[in-house]
């Protein structure tokens, strides 16, 4: 992966963007977010659906979330 300016970056993405950035799906992101309470999401609309995923999360790693 190459290094990002996380100050170009807007300070919450969406799934398929955080997706773009990792080259995973975004379904695998989805993944990650229901099997880690912990991480730094936002869930917008009357339902929470639509999911939020702060920049901080790209730093994080990923190889024991499975």
């Amino acid at each position: 992966m190459t290094v990002l300016d996380a100050a170009a970056l807007p300070e919450w993405l969406t799934r398929a963007q955080f997706a773009a950035l990792l080259q995973v799906s975004p379904k695998t992101v989805s993944r990650w977010i229901a099997a880690d309470p912990s991480m730094r999401v936002q869930r917008l609309g009357p339902t929470g659906h639509r999911v939020r995923v702060h920049r901080s999360e790209l730093d994080r790693d990923r190889a024991a979330v499975a």
